[in-house]
């Protein structure tokens, strides 16, 4: 057999190649492939292999499943490079939507169409129900999924398990502008009416004004405040790891960052600090919490982050606005005119219940 292989008709009908290639160790091996339904089509996947190995970049395909790929090696490779949160995120992504699916397809059968059933199929019957809900994903998960696969490939191909990167010829979900829960000025002020006997005014007033996320709000200390020329700087976060909060960092250098904060809200913000030191003299030794924190519980502990989208999801709103929105950023008008318009980042869904992994 020579590196020019040759072209045959199997007793099926089907056509199929046979050509040298450079085996493990620089020993030459034979590769033979199936399945073309015309000589032409056979002819030109020769040509392709031949060219590869003739430019050094022929990968022999393997029989390495997804699962192992994902779930055995490449998981555990980049744990060390990763966040704890977004290590727990890729986890269940592949243990729920990934391996599932297409886990015992050989990795080198991936393509672009195979991503693309797989990414409808999630969109229209992708939960699993153990939060209680069923039926399609939001298109931002599987476009979060995506971008996950995108990252795993992009490796495969590097690693040379593959050749190129099939997410590139894959559709990911669009953008729908239904997802960005617009608010208006007038919709927020309502909203901050409505709540400005609850004990969080504070929080809520720092959410809407400032585009915090979260676990920004929840990692926000008072020494990350300067009340007496209205900035916050954000150096923590805390995020679900395993459906258990944890404290950390920003993901990159520009989430660390300086934001500005409007008069009302510091005002509620000085209520809030004055309240949090009375319920701390009251308490006295049963007082739980790192006093430095702005956002506690009545006696000090630290609140649960799917807690807080939950009490946020279920304050009263005026009729038409999205009540699940939960932290926002200007969209329409200069940050230090008060009250701009403001995008929602973040709404409550299956994932805010404590038994599942969230960000």
């Amino acid at each position: 057999m020579s590196t020019q292989g040759s072209i045959r008709k199997d007793d099926s009908g089907a056509w199929f190649f046979v050509v040298d290639v450079a085996g493990p160790r620089g020993v030459r091996a034979q590769l033979k492939r199936r399945g073309f339904a015309t000589k032409k089509e056979a002819a030109a996947a020769l040509s392709a292999t031949i060219t590869d190995q003739n430019r050094g970049a022929f990968i022999r395909p393997s029989r390495v499943t997804v699962r192992t790929f994902l779930v055995d090696e490449w998981l555990p490779a980049k744990i060390a490079t990763l966040k704890p949160s977004t290590a727990a995120t890729y986890a269940q992504y592949l243990r729920t939507y990934a391996v599932p699916y297409i886990g015992d397809l050989e990795l080198s059968k991936v393509d672009g169409g195979v991503l693309n059933a797989l990414y409808g199929q999630l969109l229209s019957d992708g939960r699993t129900g153990a939060s209680g809900r069923t039926g399609g994903l939001a298109p931002k998960t599987v476009r979060n999924l995506h971008g996950m696969l995108h990252r795993a490939f992009a490796d495969a191909v590097r690693w040379r398990r593959l050749t190129v990167n099939p997410c590139l010829s894959a559709d990911q979900p669009r953008k729908n502008s239904a997802e960005l829960g617009l608010w208006s000025a007038e919709q927020m002020r309502h909203y901050l009416d409505s709540v400005r006997d609850d004990r969080l005014h504070g929080a809520w007033c720092l959410l809407l004004t400032t585009g915090l996320r979260r676990g920004e709000l929840l990692g926000l200390r008072w020494s990350d405040l300067d009340m007496a020329v209205g900035r916050a700087t954000v150096r923590h976060t805390v995020t679900m790891v395993a459906s258990q909060p944890e404290s950390g960092t920003p993901k990159s250098v520009a989430g660390g960052r300086t934001i500005s904060i409007d008069p009302a809200t510091l005002s509620a913000l000085r209520a809030l600090r004055k309240l949090q030191a009375a319920e701390r003299l009251l308490l006295g030794a049963a007082w739980l919490g790192d006093s430095d924190f702005v956002m506690t519980e009545p006696d000090g502990s630290a609140i649960h982050p799917q807690i807080l989208s939950r009490r946020f999801k279920l304050k009263p709103s005026r009729r038409g606005s999205r009540s699940s929105a939960f932290t926002m950023s200007v969209t329409a008008m200069p940050r230090l005119r008060w009250p701009p318009v403001y995008r929602s980042r973040f709404s409550p869904s299956a994932s805010d219940t404590p038994t599942s992994a969230s960000r």
